[in-house]
């Protein structure tokens, strides 16, 4: 098939937004010079010219624009089924995006920052605003991701509780794409912005502890360079939502050591209420605050109050919808958890990707650690830190933790602010923004998606980061999975069902395909094993993932027709997949409980 393309580029609407946002920042930020002594005024622009920057920058990389082609040939379809390119091409939109980040920050120079905008303010927001940059301007690099799909799937049916994970992520996700549409870069907008709450969060360690606000800037940087923050919110995963909820409970926990004000119970409850019904991995930190409450003297005191209580009533209340799902489906989480216990890979790979997530900054954290441990004020924030972690090593991932990691590097710069020789300290400090920006440089390509999708295999990335793999080419096996049902005769694709051993193929072709082509899929992994049509009366199914001696005692003859590729040749997990055409010896319905996947 030959198709020569004749492109029409027009502006999208996005587009349009980011040709009249350039010319509106930059006249923002000029008015701050005209807006002297009007300081309300000059707050306003000073805080709206950055973040009109910030969005036209990120609004570059969107793809857009409208492509029409037009062909002489029977392939006309398929080129009209193509990407579309945006009407924003070549350097000048870098160009125009960096002046412009620059220039609209002019009113802060009419504002007097000791009196309006304090330097903690400044250097704060900095760091939030150019991390939220950096993930807005590149998280449509590539495609969705497999567990992106599945949680746009689980969107679409709303329950109680999934196998793997509580309701929260997949109702924020069906919120995300139903407010602002189903793209990549929508459904990342979320993720992006808490990452740069999660390094304010970091920074907030460091000045809870009493530190300056160079140890501050510097936590700051840290937090920015750090590849387990980095490297995981740019893309919508439950991992970002569960870093928040784990980082923020320590926060409240870091209170409530140094502050004992009842409220932080509260507030803690609350927030591991929230975690519960992120991920069950907080479980680990609320094993470990448990275990730092009853070993501290002071800390188990305060359970003769009504303040832990009150606050332990709250995350049950918060968790109760999911605990009731649990229940009255069997506790399917459970079957999943202990399928699941050797999916990390032994206590040595934890050890060493541990170690490769703050690589440059590990004697940092040991600081952190010991200087946790030797000060009994601070331990019961190290003995629940250390909990989860060596939890994990033998029933988890090496990730799942990493949320205790900011705290323990914030006391490691107060342990270095301690230090009585001015020399040794100031060199000390240098040295850990020195470690910070190698961290950032030697990770920056392997956890920031600004390799372009044609680039990830050349570069080896697809064997680097199973993220970056699994984020290439589902529109593409979405297309090559339709063309195979399309090619059966149609008596049998009336009563043809695709069943794919993954759930990444149903969630492709719900959001490539357009509802009115688009055949039936199902997946008999985890939660979609629940989402089986009643009404299906199939007769013929195409297994995707399935070679014909896997699925010979359910079928008929069972035959390989193709396998799959993904562009590109990156060893994404549908790369050479096996799609296997079967003649079903029983009902679907009568399969489907041996096909179950709870792993």
């Amino acid at each position: 098939m030959h198709c020569r393309r004749r492109l029409v580029k027009t502006p999208s609407a996005h587009d349009c937004v980011a040709v009249f946002l350039v010319p509106l920042a930059l006249a923002v930020g000029a008015l701050g010079y005209f807006a002297r002594g009007r300081r309300r005024v000059v707050l306003i622009l000073a805080v709206s010219a950055p973040l009109l920057s910030v969005l036209a920058f990120a609004l570059q990389f969107v793809p857009g624009g409208v492509e029409t082609c037009t062909s002489s040939t029977a392939g006309a379809g398929f080129c009209k089924s193509l990407p579309a390119v945006s009407a924003w091409e070549g350097p000048l939109p870098y160009a125009i995006a960096v002046v412009l980040a620059l220039l609209s920050l002019a009113p802060l120079a009419s504002v007097r920052t000791e009196r309006r905008w304090p330097p903690a303010a400044i250097v704060f927001g900095a760091a939030a605003l150019f991390v939220v940059a950096l993930h807005l301007a590149t998280s449509s690099t590539l495609g969705f991701h497999t567990d992106e799909l599945y949680y746009l799937t689980c969107g679409l049916h709303p329950a109680l509780g999934y196998v793997d994970f509580p309701p929260l992520v997949p109702l924020l996700a069906r919120l995300e794409t139903g407010l602002l549409g189903i793209s990549p870069w929508t459904l990342r907008l979320l993720p992006s912005l808490l990452g740069g709450f999660l390094v304010v969060l970091s920074g907030l360690y460091v000045r809870r502890l009493g530190g300056s606000l160079r140890l501050q800037a510097i936590a700051l940087l840290a937090a920015i360079a750090a590849p387990f923050l980095l490297g995981s919110n740019w893309v919508f995963q439950t991992v970002t939502f569960d870093q928040v909820t784990w980082m923020v409970a320590m926060y409240w926990f870091l209170c409530l050591v140094t502050d004992r004000r009842p409220r932080y119970w509260v507030y803690l409850g609350a927030t591991l209420g929230i975690g519960l019904e992120v991920k069950y991995t907080i479980v680990g930190l609320i094993l470990g605050i448990a275990v730092a409450v009853v070993v501290t003297p002071s800390l188990r005191a305060g359970l003769r109050t009504r303040y832990p209580w009150i606050g332990a009533a709250i995350a049950l209340l918060i968790w109760a919808p999911n605990l009731a799902w649990q229940v009255a489906e069997g506790f399917p989480t459970l079957t999943y958890l202990a399928n699941h216990r050797s999916g990390g890979g032994g206590p040595l790979t934890y050890l060493i990707e541990l170690g490769v997530y703050f690589f440059f900054l590990i004697p940092l954290w040991l600081a952190g650690v010991i200087s946790l441990f030797r000060d009994p004020a601070l331990r019961p924030l190290a003995i629940a830190s250390a909990v989860p972690l060596i939890l994990f090593l033998f029933v988890g991932k090496s990730y799942y933790a990493a949320g205790t990691i900011p705290l323990a590097m914030a006391q490691g710069l107060m342990a270095i602010s301690r230090i009585q020789r001015p020399r040794l300290r100031s060199g000390l400090e240098v040295a850990v923004v020195v470690a910070s920006v190698l961290e950032f440089v030697t990770f920056f390509f392997l956890v920031v998606p600004v390799t372009p999708p044609d680039r990830i295999h050349a570069t080896k990335l697809d064997t680097v980061n199973e993220v970056f793999a699994d984020s290439v080419g589902w529109d593409d096996v979405a297309k090559q999975v339709t063309a195979i049902y399309d090619d059966l005769p149609a008596s049998q694709r009336s009563d043809t069902v695709i069943i794919s051993a993954y759930y990444g193929v149903p969630g492709a072709l719900y959001v490539y395909d357009s509802p009115a082509v688009r055949p039936v899929a199902i997946s008999p992994q985890l939660s979609d094993w629940y989402w089986l049509p009643s009404n299906l009366t199939a007769t013929n199914a195409l297994m995707v993932d399935y070679q014909p001696s896997e699925v010979a005692w359910m079928c008929y003859s069972p035959i390989l027709t193709t396998r799959l590729t993904v562009p590109y040749h990156v060893k994404g997990l549908e790369q050479g997949a096996p799609v296997t055409f079967c003649q079903l010896k029983a009902p679907i319905a009568e399969v489907w409980p041996r096909l179950r996947n709870f792993s």
